[in-house]
Formats: structure tokens, C-alpha cells, sequence
């Protein structure tokens, strides 16, 4: 039997669900605010160069069902094999390998001893009981000591977060901030560099269209069921199901961020919408830059921790992604600048004042730029302050108890994945959601 389910966003999350769900044979809409599918995973061609939009993503998954599933969307058109190669410019003519404190022998001798003597220190501090901190200013410290967190961690995030730093969390830091054995410190800074993040040394892209192609063919199966320029305005519960602006569904899957379901889901709880609306984000701001090929880095990312730098926090060198990303001659760069509240200009005088800052770091020559093109993200990372996680259960809490609504995507649960863990939820959803709704709809708890 068939059900009807409404799908609220056309991210990954919302296109996998799709996906799925139809080749059950239910009838699914999907509504997509935006203009174009894809979320934070969009792509866009700009005089012969094919930018990503948001983030560096890449094509790496540990869920072998995912990196099946790749293999599969892809298999008329390998995808392009990559080695990972993410430096920090600390310094001018100063890089550093990532993570830093893996690196420490790549410093000035005086500031090699200096993080390698904190880390030491903060790790016997520990070893004697000092207790984890709650902030994630004093985790640093007591994590890496005050050498890494001057000459890194706190430059670095404070640019990319916008925040005091003691005033976020550290429940987000597991499997975001890599957890370098002491042994591996030492060694670094005696000069002999270790390896971070091996588990995503190689990751695959697309050959052609930039990130954007994964989304766009997750979709090619439900894009007559897909209404770009949709912004859900109202969904209510029925004796039945679910209206979905006016519309019946049996269920509703909703990608809808947390801050703003209260807008939206009526006769929603007091406490959860007030908990959900405290939610807090962080928007970033694209900058995407053709440059000469003699400017090209032989990189995958490049993390820019010091005001010097500019705005910028993040280079992800597109070019090297993907041949077809730039012409002949010419490569490209996406710079990140986040931002909370108002957002960074964003017109091409915009585009000069954060490529200045890049040459300010030997990185491009401003005059020498062959095109320059801009994106706002407004929602592109939740900000962990120290009751996020009070805030979000409650919020889901109340959601999960609603028979047939289904939250789920990166900040329709407000949960940091990755684009594959968000392909990887659809599938565990699906299946729990498949039993029921192979009797023809009604409800089921998430």
C-alpha cells in the first residue's frame, strides 16, 4: 500500500529520503525553499569555473553502506581519487602541518618548545586528576596547554566561531578536534611529523558539476516530485496525519531547522519552541576566486588562524578536487569568513577585502584574479554554547513523541554531520519507517 509523505527540504537528508521512500512506491512530496536543491551541498558554474558553495566537502564516509551507494550513483562516471593534503600557513613562509599540535617540529624552535612543554604539563595535570572543564576555552588548556592554545587553537577558533570561547561547550569536540597521543606530540616536535586524520587521508568528487553532482542525482528519480521555491509556512496534526500547508500527508519528514519549526509546526509546546528558538548557529560567507594555476597550492584545505590573514578561516583549493572545476590554466579557491547576525558584504568590494587579506598572506595577487563570485550561507554550523544539549533534547524530545513527524538532517536535529552521515540517517530511517508504512501510512514513532 501506499503512503503520502511530505519531505520538508531539498538538502541531501530530505533528496535521500525521497529517494527511498518512492522506490517503495509511496507518494512523496518534497518542498524546497530555495530556488535549487541541494542545501548546503549546492554548486554553482561561474565563467568556466565550478565553485561548491559551502565547506570543503569531499566524498569520504566509514558507513559502508554510503560509500556503496556512491559507487553506485557513479558508476557511469568514476569519481576523482584525491589525497588529503591540509596545511596551516602560521606565519609567513611558516606552514604547518595539520592537525598542529601533530607538527610541532615544523615551528620556531622557541615556539616548538613552548607548546611542546604545555602539552606535556596538561598532560601530567590530567594524569593527576585534574578534572575535564566544562568551556571549551579552559579545555584547550587543559587539553594541549597555553603553548598550541595561543599559537593555534584560540586564534583559530575564535575567528571561526565568533564567540567567547568560554562560553561554548565541548560536547561537539569528539571526532571534530583530533586527539593526538602524547607520544605522537613528542615525536613531532623532534621533527619527525605525524599524520592526522588518517581515516580521511583519500576521498573521492565528482568529476563534473562540483559536490552538487551527488545531490543532483540522488534526486534524478523524484524530480517531478520536487517543488523548488517552496518554504513551508504551516504544518499541523490531523485525526488522520498531517496538513502540510493545507495539504494531507500520512507523514512528514522535516530537514526544517530547530530555531525555526516554532514558525512553523502549530500548537507546538511552550517549553520545546522555547528551547528550540534559544538554539544558536553560525552563518559563513563564500568567497570563490579564479586564479592563474601558478597561484594553485598543492592542498586539499588551508587553514588561516591569524587576523593578519584576513577573515578568511578556511581555503579549500577546488581546482584540485576536479580538473574540470577551472579552465585550462586557471584553478580556484573557495574562502570561508563566518559570521553571526549581520553578514559580511558579499559584492565584489566584498570579494577584494577578503582576496586582499589572502595576499596579505602570499597567497594570490589581487589584480591578477580572473573572476570573483559570492554566497551567503545563513545557517551553515551550530554553535555548541554550554546548554545546547538541554536546549536540543528538550526540543526533541517533544518532536520524537509527535506519531508521524520525523526530524532528522543536520539541523533538523541539530546534529553536526557530515553530508554522508546525513545520507547515513536517511537509510536508518527509512528502514524503520518502511514496516509501517508498506500497511498503507499512519503513524510510527521515530
Amino acid at each position: 500500500m501506499s503512503a503520502r509523505v511530505c519531505i520538508a527540504g531539498g538538502g541531501p537528508t530530505g533528496l535521500m529520503m525521497a529517494r527511498l521512500l518512492a522506490a517503495d512506491g509511496h507518494d512523496v512530496a518534497v518542498y524546497e525553499a530555495a530556488p535549487v536543491i541541494g542545501g548546503l551541498c549546492r554548486s554553482r558554474d561561474v565563467e568556466g569555473y565550478t565553485f561548491d558553495l559551502a565547506g570543503g566537502h569531499i566524498m569520504f564516509t566509514k558507513d559502508r553502506r554510503v560509500a556503496d551507494f556512491w559507487t553506485t550513483l557513479f558508476e557511469d562516471e568514476p569519481c576523482v581519487v584525491t589525497e588529503r593534503k591540509t596545511r596551516i600557513l602560521h606565519d609567513k613562509d611558516c606552514w604547518v602541518s595539520y592537525p598542529f599540535e601533530n607538527a610541532l617540529g615544523e615551528l620556531p624552535l622557541e615556539q616548538n618548545l613552548e607548546c611542546t612543554e604545555g602539552v606535556i604539563r596538561a598532560h601530567l595535570a590530567r594524569h593527576r586528576g585534574e578534572p575535564e572543564p566544562r568551556d571549551f576555552q579552559r579545555w584547550i588548556h587543559w587539553k594541549m596547554g597555553p603553548g598550541v592554545a595561543r599559537h593555534f587553537m584560540e586564534p583559530y577558533n575564535r575567528k571561526i566561531w565568533k564567540a567567547d570561547l568560554s562560553s561554548m561547550g565541548t560536547v561537539w569536540i569528539a571526532g571534530r578536534v583530533p586527539d593526538a597521543p602524547l607520544a605522537d606530540v613528542l615525536q613531532a616536535s623532534l621533527g619527525a611529523t605525524t599524520e592526522g586524520y588518517t581515516h580521511q587521508s583519500v576521498f573521492r568528487y565528482p568529476l563534473h558539476g562540483g559536490f552538487a553532482a551527488v545531490h543532483e542525482r540522488i534526486a534524478r528519480p523524484v524530480r517531478d516530485r520536487i517543488e523548488t521555491g517552496h518554504r513551508v509556512e504551516r504544518i499541523e496534526r490531523t485525526r488522520d496525519g498531517w496538513l502540510v500547508d493545507g495539504t494531507p500527508f500520512d507523514q512528514v519528514v522535516s530537514t526544517i531547522p530547530l530555531h525555526v519549526l516554532p514558525d512553523v509546526l502549530a500548537d507546538m509546546d511552550e517549553g520545546a519552541a522555547a528551547a528550540a528558538r534559544a538554539l544558536q548557529y553560525r552563518g559563513v560567507a563564500a568567497y570563490l576566486l579564479g586564479i592563474d594555476a601558478e597561484w594553485n597550492r598543492d592542498s586539499s584545505w588551508v587553514y588561516l588562524p591569524h587576523a593578519w590573514q584576513g577573515p578568511t578561516n578556511r581555503l579549500t583549493y577546488l581546482a584540485n578536487y576536479s580538473p574540470c572545476n577551472a579552465p585550462p590554466g586557471k584553478a580556484s579557491i573557495m574562502a570561508e569568513v563566518t559570521y553571526a547576525g549581520e553578514p559580511p558584504d558579499i559584492t565584489r568590494a566584498g570579494c577584494r577585502f577578503v582576496a586582499e587579506g589572502l595576499q596579505r598572506a602570499g597567497l594570490l595577487d589581487v589584480d591578477r584574479l580572473t573572476v570573483t563570485d559570492a554566497h551567503l550561507n545563513p545557517v551553515a554550523y551550530i554553535l555548541y554554547d554550554l546548554d545546547f544539549e538541554s536546549k536540543r533534547d528538550t526540543v526533541l524530545a517533544y518532536l520524537d513523541g509527535l506519531p508521524g513527524f520525523h526530524a532528522i538532517g543536520r539541523f533538523g536535529r541539530y546534529e553536526y554531520h557530515n553530508s554522508d552521515q546525513c545520507l547515513g540517517r536517511a537509510l536508518d530511517l527509512h528502514a524503520r519507517l518502511r514496516p509501517v508504512l508498506a500497511r498503507g501510512g499512519g503513524t510510527v514513532d521515530a
